[in-house]
């Protein structure tokens, strides 16, 4: 609409009273209606090209986006955990350490901001279900689509959907895979001035839990064979073995049989305490195992003879059989407080047999920098033997955790690509505008001819 028609149409609104605007807007109206009445074939046919260039428009947007579907294939899944037994959470696809690793696999350094590839992404569970409306449904499928945007140069939507999802199982295998943690060796944590024995103690100790962790991974795949190295867990463990057995028994041989301590005074102190303790547990077992045997012995045999019951073996057969009665819960009693105190026992012996030699011997300077020569090499013997450990576990983890997740590239349908209510709702808009679009040129022409 010109300027002047704009002015003259502001005029006849100010000269006009309401009931002339009333009628005049009415019969704009009705003059519009008839219009598009008259031409309800053409209008309707319009409407539907309206319809069909949108769902094309829809059509061709879609040709950018590839779609896939991750799934969580291992046990804790449907608890919503991952395999180091953490709450799962699938927006960490989009975290800024996967997407920056997509870019770099990409070749788009300096191209592409984390945020603009974070708007290419979306994704949603493949199954939203609530029950009793207050327990959700866990998925363990997401559906993962990727747009492709003119912000991501040279690359198509299905190679960047793919090296999603590489980013994201690295990062996945990395954090949630496997704790290596007990693999890990600080030689830092043996100082300069603790007890020799203590020292042999913790290097025992580790030296205990990496015997475990290759045993239970031995127990998981006794055939598997590192590529590289040719190496099997059964030859890791049985050098772990000769390592406790051989080079720290020989180690804790001659700290002990040349007295080496930093404080022997203090050293002696505490086995001296050591053993006033264990003693007085030793005299507890004892007691409580006396008086178990002579509860066993006041214990009428003709009672237990009886207490028999009828019960089902696996054939499905009767057979009378007896039940424990409180003789046998004293007697496994008994049997638990004489282990105890041959446990205490064994430990007074070997303590008063420490004590004696620290007072005896009288090491000499080259026996302790012998000492100390053999503990550094053990320090570095452990440190190198659980590096091929975690370097052999790595590689078997990496195999195994590659099956946690699952990627099945997804077809998209027609029906999919297009969207037909939004594409109807659209037009009626548009519609709507043309009508409007009508009634105020229809009422600017009854305003002319008057």
């Amino acid at each position: 609409m010109s300027e002047k028609k704009h002015i003259n149409l502001m005029k006849v609104l100010h000269d006009s009273g309401p009931s002339n605007l009333l009628g005049k807007g009415t019969s704009s109206l009705r003059n519009s209606f008839r219009l598009v009445w008259n031409n309800k074939y053409s209008v309707f046919l319009l409407f539907i090209l309206l319809c069909l260039l949108m769902n094309l428009i829809f059509y061709i947007r879609s040709l950018s986006m590839a779609s896939t579907i991750v799934s969580l294939d291992y046990e804790s899944a449907s608890k919503g955990l991952t395999p180091s037994q953490t709450r799962f959470n699938i927006s960490q696809i989009v975290s800024i350490e996967v997407l920056e690793r997509v870019i770099d696999y990409a070749g788009l350094e300096g191209q592409v901001e984390v945020e603009d590839l974070r708007n290419c992404i979306s994704v949603k569970p493949t199954h939203n279900k609530n029950i009793s409306g207050k327990v959700n449904y866990i998925s363990t499928s997401y559906d993962i689509n990727f747009t492709k945007t003119n912000k991501i140069p040279k690359r198509s939507a299905e190679a960047m959907l793919s090296l999603l999802c590489k980013a994201y199982r690295e990062y996945f295998i990395e954090h949630y895979g496997f704790n290596h943690s007990i693999l890990s060796f600080d030689i830092d944590n043996l100082k300069a001035d603790d007890e020799y024995l203590m020292i042999i103690d913790l290097l025992k100790l580790k030296c205990s839990q990496l015997e475990k962790y290759v045993q239970l991974r031995k127990k998981e795949n006794k055939n598997y064979r590192d590529s590289e190295t040719g190496l099997t867990f059964s030859a890791l463990e049985q050098r772990v073995t000769n390592f406790n057995t051989y080079s720290l028994a020989r180690l804790r041989s001659y700290v002990i049989e040349n007295g080496i301590a930093n404080e022997k005074t203090d050293l002696i102190s505490m086995l001296d305490y050591k053993n006033r303790m264990d003693r007085i547990a030793y005299d507890k077992f004892m007691a409580s195992y006396d008086e178990d045997n002579k509860g066993i012995e006041m214990y009428d045999s003709a009672m237990s003879a009886i207490v028999m019951i009828p019960t089902e073996d696996k054939t499905s057969k009767y057979y009378m059989s007896r039940t424990k009665t409180g003789m046998d819960n004293m007697a496994i009693h008994a049997d638990g407080q004489l282990v105890g105190a041959t446990e205490k026992l064994d430990s007074i012996e070997y303590n008063t047999y420490l004590i004696g030699k620290m007072r005896s011997a009288h090491p000499s300077e080259s026996q302790r920098r012998k000492a100390d020569e053999m503990i550094m090499e053990m320090e570095n013997a452990l440190e190198n033997l659980a590096s091929e450990i975690r370097r052999m576990d790595n590689s078997y983890t990496q195999d195994k955790a590659r099956s946690y997740l699952s990627f099945r590239n997804r077809y998209i349908f027609f029906r999919e690509r297009i969207d037909i209510l939004s594409s109807v709702l659209g037009s009626c808009v548009l519609m709507v505008g043309f009508f409007t679009l009508m009634f105020l040129c229809e009422f600017v022409r009854l305003e002319k001819k008057r």
